[in-house]
């Protein structure tokens, strides 16, 4: 009669059990990166009133009869599927398309979560709502390409966006500079435009160019077509003839023609087709220019004198100009020149992170730098990891540890999406149909052991 009743007060409580797994569930329904955790039974050890017993030549076999001992829990278990993704358009905000966690570490070790919501604190680091920082790998600088920076993939640690030399881009000299457009074929309109370049301490120097048509050129065919003399003006200053430059777009300067080495009758000369043939006085397409010394450059004090700008005593060398996508075809002027590399100095104005978890710094000069990599941990068992609060999971002896290097994203074939959050994958109407389900069966549970008093009622009530 006794055995109902435990039964019946087992069930009561495998199903108090589910309830709560599906009141925590619903509860975290708008829990960023939660995974919905679901509950299965299993029966109790069943009590034998007699064995089974084999066939033989004088009877036939018969069956164990036992009778259960109710119901216990088999598993609480973690269901890791993609949760729906919800936009915020907050630059560190990223969610996790795919396998895989966030790293994150305090004082204690590592953790692992799917909620990333990050933020930079006062100090540059990359933090959760926990102020646990955001793990990675850092970027170092590139030796195959100067001034570049690339990630290394070695054990992760706190990554800081304003560390070293993060906050600012280096300023750069020119090493090359191109020309591109068209002349018109049938002008003989001199075509004036400009060449600019950087020093190393990032200040901009812009100097006039004058390309005149050479009527004088005139080759059989099927020789060129036509010429082009490129010269840079001057302009007379004290009865000395300068060339004019300006300076960081606004500072007017001087410098003799021959301390920036231009050379001598320069020429561009275009074949039948309208495309250029060759640069004569140059290399090919182009020419080089250097020893520029940008310590003579002068400037006009208050009195009119000409004096040492003391901009730098930095002298350049080796800016190639490329000339070789130059056209000459019966169409409008469109000539213009283009400074390839070289800059100024920049702070920085932001950061982007990209699907597989690059961090990049944009400048103020228009520049951007890799600072760092965002990987992410993968378990071989990620229903293993152990939750403890505040969307964090340890890993324990079932999930596989993790390696402290960790993964990119595109290894897991996963993305990192920026500006969106993984939601919590609970779904409202499971949930709903499971507390039904699970409300029936703590009733009919109850039922029997209000069953089973009521016959031990009657059978107290045989003695009167």
């Amino acid at each position: 009669m006794m055995r109902s009743m435990y039964s019946g007060v087992s069930g009561l409580r495998v199903h108090q059990t589910k309830m709560d797994v599906i009141s925590n569930n619903i509860a975290n329904i708008n829990t960023v990166g939660f995974k919905r955790s679901s509950v299965s039974f299993k029966d109790s050890f069943s009590q034998t009133l007699s064995s089974a017993g084999a066939a033989n030549a004088d009877r036939g076999g018969i069956n164990p009869q036992q009778v259960g001992m109710g119901a216990n829990v088999a598993s609480i278990v973690s269901v890791m599927g993609q949760g729906a993704a919800q936009r915020t358009d907050y630059g560190s905000d990223l969610m996790i398309d795919g396998d895989g966690f966030f790293i994150v570490q305090d004082a204690t070790g590592f953790s692992f979560t799917r909620a990333g919501v990050f933020e930079i604190d006062a100090r540059g680091n990359l933090v959760d709502p926990n102020g646990f920082n955001v793990c990675g790998w850092k970027a170092v600088p590139d030796p195959d390409n100067p001034g570049q920076q690339k990630i290394v993939q070695d054990r992760v640690t706190p990554i800081n966006i304003y560390e070293g030399d993060n906050l600012y881009s280096p300023a750069e000299k020119t090493t090359s500079i191109e020309f591109t457009g068209n002349f018109n074929q049938t002008t003989n309109k001199e075509q004036k435009n400009t060449m600019s370049f950087y020093d190393s301490q990032g200040n901009k120097y812009t100097i006039n160019v004058q390309f005149t048509k050479d009527d004088n050129f005139n080759p059989a065919p099927p020789a060129n077509n036509s010429s082009w003399n490129v010269t840079l003006p001057t302009t007379q200053v004290n009865n000395t003839d300068l060339i004019e430059v300006t300076v960081n777009g606004t500072d007017k300067a001087y410098l003799d023609p021959a301390q920036l080495n231009f050379p001598n009758n320069l020429a561009l000369r275009f074949g039948q087709d309208g495309k250029l043939t060759s640069v004569e006085g140059g290399n090919g397409t182009g020419f080089t220019l250097q020893n520029i010394n940008l310590g003579a450059l002068q400037k006009l004090d208050g009195n009119g004198a000409l004096t040492n700008a003391n901009i730098t005593g930095e002298t350049l060398q080796g800016i190639n100009v490329d000339f070789s996508t130059v056209t000459q075809f019966n169409s409008k002027v469109t000539v213009t020149s283009e400074t390839k590399d070289g800059n100024t100095a920049g702070n920085m104005t932001g950061y982007n992170i990209d699907a597989n978890g690059i961090i990049r710094g944009t400048y103020s000069n228009g520049k951007t730098k890799i600072l760092a990599q965002i990987p992410l941990a993968n378990f071989k068992n990620p229903a293993g990891l152990e939750k403890y609060g505040n969307n964090l999971y340890k890993e324990t002896g079932n999930s596989s540890e993790f390696d402290g290097i960790g993964q990119e994203a595109s290894s897991l074939g996963s993305t990192l999406q920026g500006g969106a959050l993984e939601m919590s994958n609970v779904d409202l109407s499971y949930e709903f149909s499971e507390m039904i389900t699970t409300q029936r069966g703590f009733q009919a549970n109850s039922r029997i052991i209000t069953t089973s008093d009521e016959m031990i009622q009657e059978l107290v009530n045989l003695k009167r």
